[in-house]
């Protein structure tokens, strides 16, 4: 099969400017029953189909029950994928090709994305199974179209709005054009332990790759740091052997999986804050995310610290005038009601608590 070659022009591509962070993948999954509140946000009401009320309810004939139950479940479905197709339109900026019959990651059933003036395919819509929810995937050029209909700050919002917190998937990446940040980059990076996401832990593993022609070409190569499995898995490939160009065009790109929706909010922020590699690679504050076992910790640690500041010296006497007695005093200042109730941490989180306590 013959390779397509393209050129600068073509693909549009600005080698002159600053090394920017933008998305190139982006999936997400919500409870398909909470487009149930899409008529709450700032888009007008007439555009989000009405929801149908549960006569059925108030019937006490059986059998006309459930006949009125059978429509009303009708009436809802046509009402949820009506709304669907509206969020994908107007919201995301892209359209619902006919579903295809055809099942996607676990999923039914799926149909296409493509953009408002074109057939060209940019992503997934699927739907039954899986709890119920409603998937969608954006590869690269839906994610283009996404930031060119619509912000992520505002793509955020309506996640939280549908019961969103977290994306299955997100690639975050930066293009290098100037040698700067290439394959050697990153394996000098890797060996200085640069790509660790904390202290803790063993090193990622690494490897690289080279494909050439019988004359010497390079036609593909890439460093890579993780795995596919991995929660954060890296790829630094040569984007310009990749489509035939002759020139200097290097994807640093970071695979997220299962990180908080807040991502949107600071991509260049939270890009720097997986690793000292990405850190050294855009010029933005790093973002460290909080993953769900350290806000616990974190909210146990932030209420100690209020206890403390507030009654500490209140505590402090009553734990001397009981000679120390702490059970006495936490049994003179809690109510049996409360002292009736289990208290008791995972494992995981007593760690984190004393290393953040420590």
């Amino acid at each position: 099969m013959k390779k397509n070659i393209f050129t600068v022009e073509e693909l549009q591509i600005d080698t002159e400017a600053t090394p920017f962070v933008f998305v190139d993948y982006l999936s997400f999954s919500f409870p398909y029953s909470s487009l149930r509140h899409a008529h709450k946000s700032d888009l007008s009401n007439p555009c989000w189909a009405p929801l149908p009320k549960p006569t059925y309810q108030r019937v006490r004939c059986p059998k006309r029950k459930a006949k009125l139950e059978d429509l009303y479940r009708s009436k809802w479905r046509v009402a949820m994928l009506d709304r669907l197709e509206v969020f994908c339109l107007h919201v995301l900026g892209l359209r619902m090709s006919p579903w295809r019959e055809k099942g996607l990651n676990g999923y039914e059933d799926s149909c296409h994305l493509t953009p408002k003036h074109s057939r060209q395919h940019v992503g997934f819509v699927a739907l039954g199974g899986n709890r119920d929810t409603c998937y969608i995937q954006l590869e690269g050029l839906g994610c283009r179209s996404l930031v060119e209909h619509t912000s992520l700050f505002r793509l955020h919002w309506w996640l939280q709005l549908l019961d969103c917190s977290k994306l299955s998937r997100i690639d975050l990446a930066v293009d290098d054009f100037h040698g700067l940040f290439g394959r050697d980059y990153a394996k000098k990076a890797y060996s200085d332990d640069a790509f660790r996401t904390s202290s803790r832990g063993r090193t990622p593993v690494a490897g690289e790759r080279v494909f050439k022609e019988a004359n010497g070409r390079v036609v593909n190569e890439s460093f890579e740091v993780g795995s596919r499995q991995s929660r954060v898995y890296w790829r630094i490939y040569n984007k310009a052997a990749q489509l035939g160009l002759d020139m200097y065009w290097f994807r640093n790109e970071v695979e997220l999986k299962d990180f908080p929706i807040d991502v949107l909010l600071d991509i260049s922020g939270y890009f720097a804050g997986i690793c000292d590699f990405s850190a050294s690679i855009v010029a933005s504050c790093p973002v460290k995310v909080i993953t769900k076992k350290s806000s616990i910790a974190l909210d146990i640690h932030g209420r100690a610290k209020w206890a403390r500041r507030q009654v500490g010296r209140t505590l402090a006497d009553l734990a001397k005038y009981f000679d120390g007695d702490i059970e006495k005093v936490f049994g003179l200042l809690v109510s049996s009601e409360h002292q009736d109730s289990e208290f008791s941490l995972p494992d995981i989180h007593q760690k984190l608590l004393k290393e953040i306590t420590g």
